[in-house]
């Protein structure tokens, strides 16, 4: 089993606070396309404002799947190509002085149905 990295980061699994994984960024990064479009400007005291309107588009640098093969993703990119079951994201993040410096698990995506 191989996992490849298409985050811009080397993303480490620990375990008990130690480094039991690390895997380097591969190069490529796998991203969600981002459209924006002006929505109104806002007047904050004498100061202008710009508020945009945000979509997103598709996802791009996801290489062909491979048998064997995981690729380290962000959420956002898992949001966006849920039916790939070859994706992980980092899961259990462990911080130090509010920074990321790893992760416990990684997680895959699902699909939950919420009734309020």
């Amino acid at each position: 089993m191989r996992i490849v990295s298409l985050v811009p980061h080397t993303t480490r699994l620990m375990d008990m606070g130690k480094v039991v994984l690390s895997v380097p960024p591969s190069g490529l990064v796998a991203r969600v396309e981002v459209l924006e479009a002006k929505a109104e400007e806002l007047d904050l005291d004498g100061t202008i404002v710009l508020v945009m309107r945000t979509r997103f588009g598709r996802v791009t640098g996801l290489p062909n799947a491979e048998p064997g093969t995981f690729y380290i993703v962000s959420g956002l990119v898992l949001d966006y190509a849920i039916d790939q079951p070859d994706l992980l994201v980092p899961a259990r993040l462990v911080r130090s002085g509010g920074r990321v410096i790893g992760c416990q698990a990684f997680a895959r995506a699902s699909v939950c149905v919420y009734n309020n």
